[in-house]
């Protein structure tokens, strides 16, 4: 079978879909020949985009009809000498029978072939993998050899069904294999006799079905033996002679007999007749059959005079032409066949009809086959069962890896010793107390975060209730003064930073208990008063801020000391003049935005404060009213200096 397609992509994809439904898997085998099977689709394009074949177009083709009254015809049919029939303009004296009447538009030029080599079951066996094996590979050089500058995706199926049996139903799964050719040559090769360039399309003899027929044989006489393929259909020559109706097969199959089958059976009986000499008494023997010979003669009497057969059962309402039965029974056959038995010689006899044989016995292995199948078998598991081990033995070094610093924590000796001696149970388990310590530990120091009444080292500390804000009122007045505004942004922030200070007491107490004795002497000493006395209901704002000073002074950087740095501060130290224009430049700019000017005073205060002590200055401006600059009177209440 030899089929078209203008869409290749589509072809491709069904020759490896699944049907729904199977419950084998369609495809067998699958190889590609000047492409790969996973690609096979972007390859064709590729190919057809370098040949500027991409998406091309070609006119409608012409149809030939009948004439309409009044039309007058123009062209006549003809048949070249391999059979191939062709339209052509009615010339001389040949009497013109049909119009031409072109198409209209333009469709997709065709972009693959579509060849389907099928085997019996009496040739494969599909339940047998060593005779489809050997028939794919049959198929994939046979094509390679027949095309041998195409593309092409050869792939291998079990799911067709053959010949319908004797009562109805479908035969067997036959094996056959789906040849998908890319239209459009991807190599230059040459074909009886004719060179095909690279980029042509295929026509001509590489898409005619009869001669790929008639070269598969020649290839299968040669080479089917390597194999184990013979031909056991009739040859194109005997197909030609005796041309078989689907109707003729189906009917066959169903053990009936068609009209044609009987007409050729009285065909032979007559021509085996004595009587038949010659035609006149073959047709007379003929009538004996109840089957009517019409002899028609065409421009009689002419050079191209032109003479057929037709036959005719009583019961069929039109004859059949001797052509459309065969060439075996057209004219000049027997006119042939009636000469050769009168001259005393062998005539030409009815080709014999090819029936399907017995499935294919199955290939019955040896005992050395077996022997060697079973060691195969064994070997395998085994491999099998060695990786399984050795990923398992490798996942159990991976984790004892994971164990072994938690199980370290937990009991140094005992974690080594089970490390060196392979007891990984020991070293989970002594990582997996570690852990459970650790998560007690945790869910510890969540509970007291998060309980109203915590206790830090038998000193109970209870969180303050956060503050509710005072609910916003309208000023009475349209527009507030800068000094209102600054004081309402500052009480703000004051909320703000209260809430959060609230929220940090436990955690700071938690964190202060557990690193009781762990600090280092340039560590600030901790506060003793807050460690020891137990917080009221009530958390006062100036409390919660010795507390942050303390928490900030041990993260503050140590005061310079050593000679060299107290020479750079000495030498980055700002002269007078430095000092009064920055001062200026400063003043200029709040001027701008609104804010009062900053005295010389307060400018001095400033610079001479560390970047810590600014910070606290801008959070808490009444901790710094009336004291000297760099000094913080919290701080030396509990002790605390730089």
């Amino acid at each position: 079978m030899i089929g078209k397609t203008a869409i290749a992509a589509r072809l491709l994809r069904y020759t490896e879909k699944e049907k729904a439904g199977g419950t084998e898997p369609r495809v067998l085998y699958s190889e590609g020949i000047r492409c790969r099977v996973p690609t096979a689709e972007r390859e064709f394009a590729a190919v057809r985009r370098v040949h500027g074949k991409q998406g091309a177009k070609r006119k409608v083709s012409a149809k030939y009809e009948l004439p309409e009254p009044g039309e007058v015809a123009t062209h006549v049919r003809r048949a070249r000498p391999n059979g191939r029939k062709y339209w052509a303009v009615a010339a001389g004296s040949t009497a013109a029978t049909h119009v031409r009447r072109e198409g209209d538009g333009y469709v997709d030029e065709i972009q693959a072939v579509h060849v389907i080599v099928s085997f019996g079951l009496d040739e494969v066996n599909p339940d047998d993998p060593e005779q489809v094996r050997r028939a794919f590979e049959f198929v994939t050089t046979m094509m390679t050899g027949l095309y041998p500058g195409v593309q092409m995706k050869c792939v291998g199926q079990a799911d067709g069904l053959g010949a319908a049996t004797l009562d109805g139903s479908p035969g067997r799964a036959l094996f056959h294999v789906h040849v998908v050719q890319n239209a459009v040559v991807v190599e230059r090769m040459e074909i009886d006799g004719q060179v095909w360039e690279a980029g042509r399309k295929m026509s001509g003899a590489l898409t005619d079905i009869r001669r790929l027929r008639e070269r598969a044989d020649e290839f299968i006489a040669q080479r089917g033996a390597e194999y184990g393929v013979e031909q056991k259909l009739p040859s194109v020559a005997e197909q030609r002679a005796e041309k078989r109706s689907t109707r003729d097969r189906r009917m066959a199959a169903k053990g009936a007999i068609s009209n044609h089958d009987i007409i050729r059976a009285a065909f032979e009986d007559s021509m085996d007749d004595p009587r038949s000499a010659d035609l006149d008494g073959f047709v007379e023997v003929m009538s004996e059959y109840e089957v009517t010979v019409n002899h028609r003669v065409s421009r009689a009497g002419k050079p191209d005079e032109k003479h057929a057969l037709s036959y005719r059962l009583d019961d069929m309402k039109t004859p059949v032409r001797g052509t459309t039965l065969g060439d075996h029974y057209a004219f000049d056959s027997t006119l042939q066949q009636l000469n050769a038995k009168s001259s005393g010689q062998q005539r030409e006899r009815r080709p014999e009809q090819q029936r399907v044989g017995a499935p294919k016995p199955l290939s019955v292995p040896t005992t050395q086959e077996l022997a060697d199948a079973q060691a195969v078998v064994a070997r395998l598991a085994h491999d099998e069962h060695m990786t399984q081990t050795e990923e398992r033995a490798a996942q159990i070094e991976k984790e004892a890896d994971n164990d072994l610093l938690d199980a370290m924590i937990e009991d140094l000796d005992a974690a080594i010793h089970a490390r060196d001696f392979g007891d990984f149970r020991e070293l989970a388990r002594l990582a997996n107390t570690t852990l459970e310590k650790e998560a007690r530990r945790k869910s510890q120091r969540t509970t007291a975060a998060s309980s109203p009444k915590a206790t830090v080292q038998d000193h109970h500390v209870r969180a303050p209730e956060p503050r509710q804000p005072a609910p916003a009122t309208k000023p009475a007045q349209q527009k507030s003064s800068i000094e209102e505004r600054r004081t309402a942004a500052l009480d703000e922030g004051h909320e703000q930073a209260d809430a959060k200070t609230q929220g940090e007491v436990p955690d700071y107490m938690l964190s202060k208990a557990s690193d009781v004795g762990t600090q280092t002497d340039e560590a600030p000493a901790p506060l003793e008063q807050s460690a020891t006395l137990p917080v009221p209901d009530g958390v006062s704002l100036s409390a919660l801020r010795e507390i942050q000073e303390a928490r900030a002074a041990t993260q503050m950087t140590p005061v310079a000391t050593s000679e060299q740095e107290l020479a750079e501060r000495i030498t980055n130290t700002p002269t007078a003049e430095e000092a009064t224009e920055k001062l200026r430049k400063i003043n200029e700019r709040i001027r701008h935005l609104g804010l009062p000017s900053v005295s010389p005073e307060q400018h001095a205060a400033n610079q001479a404060m560390t970047p810590e002590q600014r910070k606290w200055r801008m959070a808490y401006p009444e901790l710094f009213e009336d004291t000297t600059p760099g000094a913080n009177p919290s701080r030396e209440r509990n002790g605390l200096t730089d």
